[in-house]
């Protein structure tokens, strides 16, 4: 049985039946050959050389006739097994084209076949890659929104402060590009050279040593007087300026923005990378313009926060003015005091243990605490003094008309008056105080010196026991 399986031609490939075929075909030519020969053409063969030579030429003829049979086949099984090697993914491999008859149309179809395959591999090839860009675009986008409405809800809120809103924009500004970095320059006063005051990821410190003097008309002044957003990168055209500025701080990319708002200038933005061959999309620098309209809006909310605080008088615990006020006040009683040669005293008050008060007491029983010792203190006043709450447990009285002595009189009664007065609604205690005065022009010809000078007493009555009046 496994002889015969062995023998059979069904697993067999072309060339192995094409053998069997010719040798069972050339059998019976053979043998009429060989008697056709032998009787009528060489009827007179009787030595073996005759016979031998006519039975080569018989062989001789079988041979040429299977070349020819071999010829006709061998192209197509070489093309089996490369339309076999195509069919397993191996799309660059061609047929070899011989001759122009149907073999070689059928190679050349196979080949017509291929090329179109490998065509629309490279073709979906290039759709993926398209797709996977895009991915990667859109999931930026969304990742730069999402950080867009962050910094919207903290600046709504307005529950952190100025530096940590403007690390946080920088950095997610930065983040819209790879290996992006980042930098803001602000002044420094409010007319002055602009300086670094945050970056991000920054890999060249000289970026961050630049000062960017308004009267300057290098690269970034230009961009601040100018209002101009300055483009550098693959695709820029840039004068000889621009490119040395390019040059000289090693820079690839990187975009450069004006912080402005109306005609106040806040502050310059640059955020760029390292990546080669990059072009800036239209699309990606308008995010940017977002982020940085996020951080003028940021920097102006605080300037106005600051503003308000400067411009705001009274204290909202207390009703009684501020230090800003008082500091004013001082001033200008300072320069008519000089000019009618008149006295001018201040007085500072500050609550001895007010901290471990409101440690036992809590926090609503220290607010009421100030408020009365608030009241006592401006009921006590003179009717032309101006009374102030400068610090969370300190006041400041100024007393025109009044010299260090009668201001030191003033002092102790009020010191007397306060450390007799319950502060608790339920139950009972008491605070004492500790006083500092002086006197213009005795110890100073500002509003400054005066407020040093009747600190120091204060820390000196402190140090020295407590609940008293320093002068």
């Amino acid at each position: 049985m496994k002889l015969l399986k062995n023998l059979a031609l069904s697993n067999k490939g072309l060339r192995y039946k094409l053998l069997v075929a010719f040798a069972l075909m050339s059998v019976i030519p053979l043998l009429v050959c060989v008697y056709i020969v032998s009787n009528y053409v060489f009827p007179n063969l009787h030595n073996i050389t005759d016979v031998s030579l006519v039975t080569m030429g018989a062989v001789l003829v079988a041979l040429l006739g299977g070349l020819l049979v071999r010829q006709l086949i061998n192209p197509v099984i070489d093309m089996a097994i490369e339309a076999k090697v195509i069919a397993s993914g191996e799309y660059q491999r061609n047929i070899v084209v011989e001759g122009e008859d149907e073999i070689g149309n059928l190679a050349g179809s196979i080949n017509s076949m291929t090329r179109k395959i490998r065509m629309n591999l490279e073709e979906i090839k290039g759709y993926s890659s398209r797709m996977r860009e895009i991915n990667i675009e859109i999931n930026k986008k969304v990742l730069a929104m999402s950080s867009l409405l962050q910094i919207g809800d903290i600046l709504s809120a307005g529950s952190v402060r100025l530096d940590s809103l403007l690390e946080l924009a920088l950095e997610k500004a930065s983040m819209v590009f790879d290996s992006g970095f980042g930098i803001i320059y602000m002044p420094k006063a409010e007319l002055g050279d602009f300086v670094v005051k945050t970056v991000h990821n920054m890999d060249d410190d000289r970026l961050t040593d630049i000062v960017i003097s308004r009267a300057g008309r290098g690269v970034l002044e230009k961009a601040i007087n100018d209002n101009m957003t300055i483009v550098i990168d693959k695709g820029a055209r840039l004068s000889a300026e621009f490119e040395d500025f390019k040059r000289a701080y090693n820079l690839r990319n990187i975009l450069i923005m004006p912080l402005i708002s109306g005609k106040k200038v806040f502050g310059l933005l640059m955020v760029g990378n390292r990546i080669d061959n990059f072009k800036y999309k239209v699309d990606d620098i308008d995010l940017v313009k977002v982020f940085a309209k996020q951080m003028v809006i940021a920097i102006e909310s605080d300037y106005l926060a600051k503003r308000a605080e400067t411009l705001a008088i009274k204290d909202d615990l207390t009703d009684l003015y501020n230090k800003t006020y008082i500091t004013m006040r001082l001033e200008e009683e300072i320069k008519r005091a000089i000019f009618y040669q008149r006295p001018c005293s201040l007085i500072m008050i500050n609550i001895d243990n007010f901290k471990e008060f409101r440690d036992s007491n809590g926090e609503l029983a220290a607010e009421e605490a100030i408020r009365k010792m608030a009241k006592l203190i401006k009921d006590n006043a003179t009717p032309i003094s101006k009374v102030a709450r400068v610090g969370g447990d300190e006041f400041a009285i100024l007393l025109p008309e009044k010299n260090k002595k009668e201001a030191a009189g003033l002092a102790e009664d009020m010191r007397k008056k306060l450390g007799s007065t319950n502060l608790l609604r339920d139950g009972k205690a008491t605070l004492t105080v500790s006083c500092g005065v002086s006197e213009n022009p005795i110890d100073g010809a500002t509003s400054g010196e005066l407020y040093k000078k009747a600190s120091d007493a204060v820390k000196q009555a402190k140090a020295s026991g407590k609940n008293k009046v320093v002068v």
